[in-house]
């Protein structure tokens, strides 16, 4: 069982996951932006799998 806390937590990992997934559209692979977004997302995917939780992926479009 989950605390109130802990799915808070994840569910803001999430979003935050998300959000950077759409300023990563925004930015050229290999541009520093890009490269510097693409960590966040991974240190956050590290996080949730840390705690047991799915990875979440960025949709290509």
């Amino acid at each position: 069982m989950t605390s109130f806390n802990e799915t808070a937590i994840i569910s803001y990992v999430e979003s935050r996951i998300k959000e950077y997934c759409k300023e990563m559209e925004a930015t050229n692979p290999g541009d520093l932006d890009h490269d510097i977004i693409l960590g966040k997302i991974e240190a956050y995917n590290e996080f949730l799998e840390q705690f047991g939780y799915d990875r979440v992926a960025c949709a290509l479009k």
